[in-house]
């Protein structure tokens, strides 16, 4: 039996595609076997109701019991005369994302950042000398465009610093370096062009973009909101 890994109710079924990423009446449920010319994937033909796709409430608990969210309607317009079921929300009513955002915030342990709920979430982890209690062990800035997660040690992302060899280990800039070089020599012409533009920041992860090292959980929190403000 091939498990749903999705939030919805529906019939699944075994296909081989090259491209699997696309929704229409159907979506990916799962890449089972890449052979590089094609793909053995499932995908979910949901169920659906007066809101659209028929939601797993199994799902829905799971992301309201442990996301620190909850599913739910999302009125806006001069008189909130529009309406978004099934709508990813923060406790205080903050638009997040659809059941698939909230979904993805629980199926990898994150949870609303209560200051930032649109495009911060707290990642946590559990400890067995804390049995039950969540507790933070960084900070994810995302957006549609990408994410990334900020952890103590890492850099406090600033979307002006100019990396400086002499901020970093030698190993550190001398691999980003060969890196750049690399992807340089192969790149086609965009790509280069690109490359010119950022420097060796284009190969630089966004928490390694910044000159001030994060010591606290709010630096954290603050490079993650960084980034997600830098790619928005």
């Amino acid at each position: 039996m091939i498990k749903n890994t999705t939030p919805y109710i529906g019939k699944i079924r075994l296909k081989f595609e090259k491209f699997p990423e696309y929704t229409g009446k159907s979506k990916l449920n799962k890449i089972h076997l890449d052979l590089g010319f094609t793909k053995l994937v499932s995908r979910i033909t949901p169920k659906k109701n007066k809101d659209g796709w028929l939601i797993n409430p199994e799902c829905i608990d799971l992301i309201n019991k442990h996301t620190g969210g909850v599913i739910g309607h999302h009125t806006f317009g001069d008189k909130n005369e529009h309406s978004l079921p099934n709508s990813f929300l923060s406790n205080n009513g903050d638009y997040i994302g659809d059941v698939e955002i909230g979904w993805w915030y629980y199926k990898n342990s994150m949870m609303v950042c209560d200051e930032h709920p649109v495009g911060v979430a707290e990642i946590i982890e559990y400890y067995d000398m804390y049995p039950g209690e969540p507790l933070i062990s960084g900070y994810h800035g995302y957006t549609h465009r990408g994410g990334q997660t900020f952890k103590l040690g890492d850099r406090l992302f600033d979307e002006s610093y100019e990396p400086k060899e002499e901020d970093y280990e030698e190993w550190e800039w001398s691999g980003w370096k060969k890196k750049y070089d690399e992807s340089y020599e192969k790149g086609d012409d965009l790509d280069k062009q690109w490359m010119k533009q950022d420097g060796i920041s284009y190969v630089i992860p966004f928490n390694k973009r910044g000159k001030v090292v994060i010591k606290t959980w709010d630096e954290a929190k603050q490079a993650a909101f960084n980034m997600s403000k830098h790619l928005s």
